[in-house]
């Protein structure tokens, strides 16, 4: 409806370009080639549509903010939608989109998935509030809508209890502090080594302090249960030959070893990367590259919902030898939170209970890759 209002000026602000690129396409495949709403012209670029001028004289430009510096710099503007809102700064909203509603005294308007409690909670909670008036404030669970297709029972099986209410029920919650819902109470125990079962290993490369784990994978009562039976773990400055040599000594009958895809790059020092220098030993490891496994945050909560899924059950489990293991879980922590974080951002790295996760971790993503759920998409009607 913003669209309809005579010499209106309007901006749709997206996180990234190809966010705004979405959007661009969306309004062009709708509003001027479906319904033919007249333009007197039109900016578009390789298909994507950025600017729009209609017979109203309304305008609506389509931006994006990964550029701040250039792509936020206009005129007043009678309107404001910002999507995916939590992804972008405070500082983008305060210095660079708020002072633009001011000449023309427009309204602004954000859409947008939570992403912890950082400031768009804070202007969620004034439109609920009585001491802002002209706030308000909607909650809509994707569960809800007659668009929605998806298995809802699966998702609570796959996915954390974190992960489901905020990006399926719409609610706020708190990514922060420590990473794993790790309680050995109920995820350690004797898990001795299985020959009934699938074993694995997984390693986190590293002069200073590498990181292995042996893992086995079997059913119990019908579902998927994973034992961590062993480990190399807070050693010093061992040589990836020494290291390959460890693993071997052990003779555990593995089916896959996995590491990081870092491991194929060359060492400056040997001309050699570790996977070579494994592959040299008879050890030969595997990784995946793509985009969604490498994301850090992606790997956590796939074993975050193996520690803990949303339907409350547990399907990872450590043996009661794995003491640095367990010190790993039990001491993984997400920086502590500061100005325009978004919550939801990698574990902190501090050198020393990292390395052991990394290596618990790329066991998950190669072993249960993760399935990127492409949203239904849903069209705007405007």
């Amino acid at each position: 409806m913003a669209i309809f209002a005579e010499d209106s000026r309007g901006w749709i602000v997206a996180p990234s370009y190809e966010l705004a690129n979405k959007i661009g396409r969306e309004i062009h495949e709708n509003l001027i080639l479906r319904y033919k709403l007249p333009t007197v012209t039109k900016k578009v670029i390789n298909g994507q549509l950025f600017y729009a001028k209609f017979i109203n004289n309304a305008e609506v430009w389509i931006k994006s903010a990964d550029s701040p510096d250039t792509g936020l710099v206009g005129e007043g503007l009678d309107w404001l939608i910002i999507d995916e809102a939590a992804l972008i700064s405070r500082i983008i909203w305060e210095q660079y989109l708020r002072p633009t509603l001011a000449d023309r005294q427009g309204w602004a308007l954000f859409v947008s998935t939570p992403r912890g409690y950082n400031w768009l909670y804070d202007l969620y909670s004034r439109g609920i509030s009585d001491d802002y008036p002209e706030w308000d404030s909607w909650q809509h669970a994707s569960t809800s809508s007659r668009y929605f297709r998806d298995n809802i029972n699966d998702l609570k099986n796959e996915l954390t209890k974190e992960t489901f209410e905020q990006e399926y029920l719409a609610q706020f919650t708190s990514f922060a502090g420590k990473v794993y819902p790790f309680d050995r109470n109920v995820h350690v125990g004797r898990y001795d080594f299985n020959p009934d079962w699938e074993t694995y290993c997984s390693v986190d490369f590293g002069f200073r302090m590498p990181s292995v784990a042996w893992l086995q994978v079997g059913k119990v009562d019908g579902d998927v249960e994973i034992h961590i039976i062993d480990e190399i773990i807070h050693d010093t400055n061992i040589k990836t030959e020494e290291l390959a040599d460890r693993i071997l000594a052990k003779n555990y009958p593995v089916l896959h070893v996995y590491c990081d895809p870092a491991g194929a790059g060359v060492q400056s020092t040997s001309g050699l990367g570790d996977v070579e220098i494994f592959k040299r030993k008879g050890i030969f490891p595997r990784f995946r590259k793509d985009k969604v496994s490498r994301s850090v945050a992606s790997g956590v909560d796939l074993v975050r919902s193996y520690l803990e899924n949303a339907e409350g059950k547990t399907r990872l489990f450590v043996s009661d030898k794995c003491k640095g293991i367990i010190e790993d879980f039990e001491n993984y922590r997400y920086p502590e939170k500061r100005e325009n974080q978004i919550l939801k951002d990698d574990p902190l790295k501090d050198g020393r209970h990292d390395h052991g996760m990394d290596a618990v971790r790329y066991f998950f993503i190669n072993r249960f890759p993760i399935v990127k759920r492409e949203a239904i998409e849903v069209q705007r009607y405007w």
